[in-house]
């Protein structure tokens, strides 16, 4: 990826922020966003919902045993 896709994907995730999901119109905003940034980059959020996951059951992202960087 690029600098300035990687910028993109950024953007469309911060138009995230806000969102009102208890209304019909911010949960039908979220998912537009999300559909347009998934095929953008495949597999990105299943990435970070797997990401999620790890952190939720207290696992580390950084491996055993090595220094932060």
């Amino acid at each position: 990826m690029t600098a300035g896709h990687d910028a993109e994907l950024a953007d469309l995730m911060m138009q995230l922020v806000g969102l009102d999901l208890t209304s019909a119109d911010g949960r039908a905003g979220s998912g537009a966003i999300l559909r347009e940034i998934e095929a953008k980059a495949p597999g990105t959020i299943a990435r970070m919902q797997a990401g999620l996951a790890l952190r939720r059951s207290g696992a580390s992202l950084l491996a055993e045993g090595q220094p932060d960087a």
